[in-house]
């Protein structure tokens, strides 16, 4: 397996993809090309670029609020990562106009993605099969399509991340063969002859203190109440803060979470409303039951994860990570974003990823994780 890697802080997109892109040898034969980049540039210049620079292979990516690379965690850079290999194939499509995406378009669009590397869905197999995906991180639709392209797609794993904006959380781009989209989604499905593994990580357990959703409007995740109190009050007031404290600091710090059987799912807190209402990350019901979780060093269990990963497996020749940004936030406050870096690098010859607005785990859109692709050599 060939990986070509490199990243720039350059504004400018022709730039940044030369400086990139400038100690790269021999890339006409990439497979695939991952892209995360900043509001520092342009998403339709720099697709349009990629698209130029290689006009054959595919390109997909995601605009970020960070980017991980091998030289450690960065914010306002673009990175790129490429991969030849001929022991893995992989196929691409859009899901576009996602408010209106429904089970007949997401049949149509696995359908291509089997045509392309043309298998049937008998052929789709766990330990051969994996899809990635990138949102429109402002779309707000993560959880429908999601759901119904893992049931399209069976069994095998899905994963993946949706784009940010450096937390200006206004407008977020996912970027495929020359275009940059809104309310749209990549799906990349691979079929791979060398060893993978999917990773999913979060450092939260199940505190002491639970509170119920009593009023919310659900498809905009806003929720009006909780406990019968106005939620941003009633969350405070559980924090023993005042409702003017609330930031997003606070809220990576302390998530609500949705227990279902023994897993516990991140429902992350994204904004305050003028009402005092809380706008969530992630989806929401009304009588739903929240739990004020309570977590453990993220460092330290991720150095866990990491080691329970390469002590069976080896090391991966690279990584690919969709981080949220929460978690950045949270490291940062913590002073070991670096070290986190560190850590992922030392696990793998090669990393690439970005900070999302919120992360794909199978059938599920979560929050506060970080989900992971290793790929390794052939054994």
């Amino acid at each position: 397996m060939n990986v070509l890697e490199g990243s720039s802080d350059r504004s400018d997109a022709h730039l940044a993809i030369a400086e990139a892109t400038g100690h790269w040898d021999d890339d006409s034969t990439l497979g695939i090309l991952f892209v995360f980049h900043s509001t520092r540039q342009d998403p339709h210049a720099v697709a349009a670029v990629l698209a130029q620079r290689f006009p054959d292979t595919l390109v997909v990516g995601a605009t970020t609020a960070g980017e991980w690379t091998s030289s450690g965690h960065q914010q306002g850079s673009l990175a790129l990562l490429g991969i030849c290999s001929p022991d893995i194939r992989w196929a691409v499509a859009v899901a576009e106009q996602l408010d209106q995406f429904d089970a007949q378009d997401c049949a149509g669009m696995c359908s291509s993605l089997l045509g392309q590397l043309n298998i049937e869905f008998t052929d789709l197999h766990p330990e051969r099969h994996f899809c990635l995906s990138f949102f429109d991180g402002m779309s707000k639709c993560e959880e429908n399509t999601v759901s119904m392209v893992a049931t399209e797609l069976d069994s095998i794993p899905l994963l993946g991340g949706s784009a940010g904006d450096d937390l200006q959380l206004k407008n977020t781009f996912v970027l495929v063969q020359g275009k940059a989209l809104q309310n749209a989604a990549i799906f990349v499905l691979a079929e791979s002859f060398v060893p993978f593994k999917t990773i999913k990580h979060q450092h939260f357990i199940p505190g002491d203190i639970d509170t119920i959703i009593s009023k919310a409007n659900v498809p905009e995740r806003i929720v009006y109440r909780l406990d019968g109190m106005p939620a941003a009050e009633r969350y405070a007031q559980l924090l023993g803060l005042n409702v003017k404290d609330l930031n997003t600091q606070v809220f990576s710090e302390h998530p609500l979470i949705y227990q279902y059987g023994k897993e516990c799912y991140v429902r992350s807190i994204g904004q305050v409303g003028e009402d005092h209402s809380l706008i969530f990350s992630c989806a929401i019901e009304e009588g739903m039951i929240l739990n004020l979780c309570a977590h453990r060093d993220m460092a330290q269990q991720l150095n866990h994860t990491l080691r329970e990963m390469t002590d069976v497996l080896g090391n991966p020749a690279l990584m690919l990570i969709c981080n949220c940004v929460l978690r950045r936030l949270e490291s940062e406050l913590a002073g070991n974003i670096q070290d986190l870096a560190k850590a992922l690098n030392a696990a793998s010859d090669h990393l690439i990823g970005f900070d999302s607005y919120g992360e794909q785990w199978q059938g599920l859109h979560v929050n506060q994780t970080m989900v992971a692709l290793a790929l390794y050599e052939h054994e």
